[in-house]
């Protein structure tokens, strides 16, 4: 079977998608949260009674956009005023992402920190990206 990509293609285009999106003068750095309840409640401790992080948070570059009136109206009431979407690199964070998971977005100049709740995650073709549909809570 031929590909239209070389290796050699596929892993230049990573890379200058990853020095893109890690540019600071355009994109913006979030802490995606992991959703890891599992594990987190296997090492609860009975004895100190605390329970850990119910999030592995991973720091992470990305690009943050808005979804234009058409791709509203498109949607069906799937997307709506208001939400944001996110794209970040595949393998920036391990395992399956899911809508349990939240992005947390510290922001700039005195303002404080932004808490979104994931409605849903696309990726690429080429599965090099991850495109994230957040809501505010």
């Amino acid at each position: 079977m031929s590909t239209i990509l070389s290796a050699s293609e596929l892993t230049q285009i990573i890379s200058d998608i990853r020095s893109i999106i890690g540019d600071d003068t355009i994109g913006t750095t979030i802490y995606y949260h992991k959703f890891v309840s599992a594990t987190a409640l296997a090492s609860w401790s009975p004895t100190t009674g605390l329970l850990p992080s119910m999030y592995d948070i991973s720091s992470v570059s990305a690009f943050k956009g808005s979804y234009a009136v058409q791709e509203i109206y498109q949607s069906g009431g799937m997307i709506q005023q208001g939400d944001v979407k996110f794209i970040i690199m595949r393998d920036d964070v391990s395992g399956v992402l899911s809508v349990d998971d939240r992005i947390v977005e510290v922001a700039k100049n005195y303002q404080s920190a932004t808490t979104y709740e994931i409605r849903n995650i696309n990726r690429d073709p080429l599965a090099i990206c991850n495109f994230i549909q957040v809501r505010a809570l």
